[in-house]
């Protein structure tokens, strides 16, 4: 017999697979081109391709990179782990912080002389730490997706060794 809980993890697992041919389809559609074409382009079967759009079937990791590549974005992006915004670079990350530090610094310093009151340095406070967080989520969201790519890499070449 099938328990409640049984029928939510699936009812669950459906639509996060279908979201992600929701996200196949999309992008499919952004470049005005068939599932034959999609096909013919990347080597997957357009059985396969409608499967994926459908919800039916996840594709497997090559297929993944495989779609990734064609539409030139990254598998996160395809399986719906991140938007579709670029990467950004550690520099670009650590000035953003120094921005956050030195707002909140000067927020302090505007309080502690009287400039604004400490309720509203409390809110400036609370909406720097909201930032703080946001950029910290975006950058353990992008060591995941650099991770995901490496062990993919690792992957094909140990599968390509084994081939020969």
């Amino acid at each position: 017999m099938t328990s409640d809980v049984d029928v939510r993890r699936s009812y669950k697992k459906q639509r996060s697979v279908h979201k992600l041919g929701n996200r196949i389809r999309e992008l499919r559609a952004e470049k005005n081109i068939s599932q034959a074409q999609l096909a013919s382009d990347t080597g997957i079967s357009q059985q396969s391709l409608s499967f994926y759009e459908k919800g039916s079937r996840k594709p497997k990791i090559e297929a993944w990179q495989k779609l990734a590549d064609y539409f030139g974005v990254s598998v996160g992006y395809l399986q719906r782990i991140e938007d579709k915004s670029e990467p950004v670079s550690e520099l670009e990350h650590q000035k953003a912080h120094d921005a956050i530090w030195e707002g909140m610094a000067k927020t302090l310093r505007a309080a502690s002389v009287g400039t604004i009151g400490w309720e509203e340095a409390y809110q400036d406070l609370k909406r720097y730490q909201c930032k703080s967080d946001e950029l910290r989520h975006k950058e353990k969201q992008e060591t995941q997706q650099r991770m995901f790519d490496l062990a993919l890499q690792t992957f094909k070449r140990r599968e390509s060794n084994e081939k020969r």
